[in-house]
């Protein structure tokens, strides 16, 4: 594809950003691999060859005020990035095989309470149908954002009784998310296909009032007016955890965990099996009524 002798790193990327498309990978994917990429080669130098692990271990570290989710998801795009270019030859050797990974710090699970989660939604104003069929939809379903922002008319089925959603998971793992229990997604769903004369194409898009795309809603925007309802609301929380407390209620409700996994999407059990740890409160309740029994012992 490229001579070995003169690689611009400019062109490799491009190449590996239009793989991509080809490969139907979703768009905010797309876009989250390209803002790194573009990063990457403003740091570099222009010849890809000329590119060392020394170079790439700075610009990973050289900026404190990044969080480490996103230092880690910029070694992960480089990790696949430079996967991509060994699989189709375009360079010899890895430098990212003597990088030390950065590994994800494993925090526990922060459930929203039904009540809170409430509040948040009934911030959302009634004429904003888009959001509130979105944020509801993470709620009831604990799929992920970029899930719910990649979903596509095609794969919404709303037959009675059979109500359902084709999504696409990490590694684009397809699975169907059952909306036995969510009969308010499905209500809104119904709704907001209806009202916004989608047939084809994204589910969640820009709004057409105000100059909206029919591409797929970009998570910065719906990241602004989570916010946007949080402060209303006088809420601090964060989108992801809607996911958080699906799973837990899901699990406090003696659903078995392996439909749990299935619903969530998870790879390994192992992820599902934190939402299975007991919440402080529950902990606390659990040592009362054990510390009542023993007094009454005595």
């Amino acid at each position: 594809m490229f001579e070995q002798s003169a690689i611009p790193l400019t062109d490799a990327v491009e190449a590996f950003v239009a793989s991509l498309r080809q490969r139907a990978v979703p768009l905010n994917t797309i876009k989250s691999y390209a803002h790194d990429l573009h990063l990457f080669v403003q740091a570099m130098p222009a010849d890809l060859t000329a590119v060392t692990p020394e170079q790439i271990q700075v610009f990973l570290t050289h900026d404190e005020h990044h969080s480490a989710a996103t230092r880690r998801r910029r070694y992960s795009t480089l990790c696949t990035f430079y996967r991509w270019l060994i699989h189709h030859e375009i360079v010899n050797s890895n430098p990212m095989d003597r990088l030390d990974s950065i590994e994800q710090v494993q925090r526990e699970p922060r459930p929203l309470s039904p009540e809170v989660v409430t509040k948040i939604l009934q911030a959302i104003p009634a004429s904003n149908l888009r959001d509130r069929t979105l944020f509801t939809l993470l709620y009831d379903t604990g799929i992920r954002v970029g899930e719910a922002l990649s979903l596509l008319a095609t794969d919404v089925d709303l037959s009675t009784d059979d109500e359902k959603i084709r999504v696409f998971g990490k590694g684009q793992r397809e699975r169907t998310v059952m909306l036995t229990a969510a009969p308010d997604s499905v209500r809104l769903l119904r709704r907001h296909l209806k009202q916004s004369h989608i047939t084809s194409g994204s589910v969640f898009r820009g709004d057409p009032r105000y100059g909206g795309s029919p591409l797929p809603l970009e998570y910065s925007v719906a990241h602004y007016a989570w916010q946007k309802y949080c402060q209303k609301a006088e809420i601090q929380a964060t989108i992801h955890q809607l996911r958080h407390s699906r799973a837990s209620q899901l699990l406090q409700a003696g659903v078995p965990i392996t439909t749990v996994r299935k619903q969530l999407g998870h790879r390994h059990i192992q992820s599902t099996l934190l939402y299975a740890e007991v919440d402080q409160a529950t902990i606390k309740q659990d040592l009362l009524t054990y510390q009542r029994r023993k007094g009454r012992r005595r």
